[in-house]
């Protein structure tokens, strides 16, 4: 049995974190065991959390690399004596995730590699495979678990669409969910290409069985405040572009999906324990750069070091284009996305879901609680750590 390292949340940090209160639907849901893959990742933590505050059970595989250190936080969340960690998880590894499945009613895979530029060596090892495998390798230990009725797979938006261009002509070009963006490859934007395979995958595996059932949610850029303590992540690799002077004195006219972490961990709840089945869009906006960056000087509490005072002109396009692959960001975006502003339709996902009244957190509120949490775990804004993504 390991012994965890002692870890105090502090109450501020809770605040924030259970900041969205538990929907009707949530409180009513029957407790539930589940397992949730990817449990120390950005989104996978929330949702770890929610669960917990909904009163169900989590069975939270970890990686043989997490040490006791990495995963203490969990074991600290309100609800934690329902939480159970199944450690030496490998998502290449074909029944890895079988014990951690025993006795749950329903999966929530969440666990996939994020990288956005590599060598062709490395997105293979490291982004594609685990991506294709490890969902091939979850849904597996699914179909081999007769109690598990129900898997959520959460999957990104831009697999829907992530050329943004036709709404530069057209203001009122909308991303739905019936979308599917087939123009990337292990090459051009690796990212998308490992996750448009994976959920392929998924469907083809879903349709070969009948013993449970899959809801694919399309997520966008997270933000809001971090369960863990180190650092990692995509939220601070984002953080560290706003710090490191990526965005200063001026920012690309160019923006993705965002919405806040918390929204997204509602969403996984109201997932698992529902009976909706299929694809839909999480309820999310676009984001411009600009807008991110004038979200954290919006609040008196938060740095304004490093942020952007305008937008570019469009006669740096092709130098951004050059100079982003060496700042960690794929040389296509600046193709895909400069001077882009679509609409996002969710409306299915608030018909199904019922979520009227539901209303998401604005984009000034996310960013500054990011920070504030930032400066709760003490960890340096500008050498937040991207170990993971190296």
């Amino acid at each position: 049995m390991k012994t965890l390292p002692a870890y105090a949340e502090k109450p501020e940090l809770a605040e924030l974190l259970d900041k969205v209160p538990l929907l009707p639907a949530e409180k009513a849901a029957e407790p539930q065991t589940t397992c949730v893959t990817g449990a120390t990742s950005t989104i996978g933590a929330h949702v770890v959390r929610r669960l917990l505050r909904a009163g169900h059970t989590v069975h939270a595989p970890v990686r043989g690399s997490e040490t006791t250190a990495d995963v203490a936080y969990l074991k600290a969340m309100p609800g934690a004596e329902r939480l159970k960690l199944f450690y030496g998880v490998d998502l290449l590894v074909e029944g890895s995730y079988d014990a951690a499945m025993v006795g749950c009613a329903s999966v929530i895979h969440v666990a996939s590699p994020f990288y956005l530029t590599g060598s062709k060596k490395n997105l293979k090892n490291k982004l594609i495979d685990p991506a294709i495998k490890g969902t091939e390798n979850v849904l597996n230990s699914c179909s081999r678990t007769p109690t598990v009725k129900r898997v959520i797979c959460t999957g990104t938006v831009l697999v829907a669409c992530c050329d943004f261009r036709p709404s530069i002509e057209d203001k009122g070009w909308t991303v739905n969910n019936d979308m599917w963006y087939g123009d990337c490859s292990p090459t051009d934007f690796p990212y998308v290409y490992s996750k448009r395979a994976a959920e392929k995958r998924s469907l083809e595996i879903a349709a070969a069985q009948s013993q449970w059932t899959l809801t694919t949610l399309l997520v966008g850029g997270c933000f809001g405040p971090m369960c863990a303590p180190n650092g990692q992540g995509v939220v601070p690799m984002f953080q560290k572009y706003i710090r490191g002077g990526l965005f200063w004195p001026a920012c690309p006219p160019m923006g993705f999906p965002v919405h806040d972490i918390r929204d997204v961990a509602v969403m996984h709840s109201l997932a698992m324990t529902s009976d909706v089945t299929g694809r839909y869009i999480t309820p999310q906006k676009w984001g411009t750069f600009k807008a991110c960056c004038d979200g954290l000087k919006s609040d008196s509490r938060t740095s304004k070091c490093m942020l952007p005072f305008f937008t570019l002109p469009s006669c740096f396009k092709p130098v951004f284009a050059c100079v982003g692959p060496m700042l960690g960001i794929d040389k296509s975006m600046p193709r895909r996305m400069w001077g882009a502003s679509p609409k996002i339709d969710y409306g299915k996902t608030t018909n199904d879901f019922a979520l009227e009244g539901f209303t998401p957190i604005g984009i000034p509120e996310m960013m500054v609680d990011t920070e504030l949490s930032f400066q709760l775990h003490k960890i340096p804004l500008v050498l937040a750590s991207l170990k993971r993504y190296k």
